[in-house]
């Protein structure tokens, strides 16, 4: 490789990080790791990719416990709403509210990967 690929790993955590050029040095509690060779650099990047997977998968589990939550409670509580409308208009107003909220995107349901740009540029990404 002409360009060697830099990474850090963090002394604590062992979480590893792109890093700068390979003549700045890591910061405190960080280890330089320098990529050799493409295996190494694909390695590196593919244990950044778990990590990030495991930290995405963190976040929707929290954010399902939060969230989930509000919106059972809500929908729960339009439900009795529309059992319990005054007129036609209101409970059409509110069974269009529920269609709508059918609809939109669940977050969690997005999976984002990332990868090095030589590695995108040879899979075709």
């Amino acid at each position: 490789m002409s360009v060697k690929v830099v990474f850090w790993q963090n002394q604590i955590t062992g979480q590893v990080v792109m890093g700068l050029p390979e003549q700045y040095p890591a910061p405190r509690y960080y280890n330089k790791i320098v990529a050799q060779t493409a295996h190494d650099a694909e390695h590196y990047s593919q244990v950044m990719r778990e990590q990030e997977a495991a930290r995405e998968a963190m976040i929707d589990e929290e954010r399902e416990q939060i969230e989930g939550e509000i919106l059972r409670n809500l929908r729960g509580h339009m439900h009795s709403q529309i059992a319990n409308a005054r007129n036609n208009m209101n409970r059409d107003f509110l069974k269009i509210w529920l269609a709508r909220q059918e609809t939109f995107l669940d977050k969690t349901k997005f999976r984002r990967e990332s990868y090095l740009h030589s590695e995108a540029y040879e899979s075709g990404r």
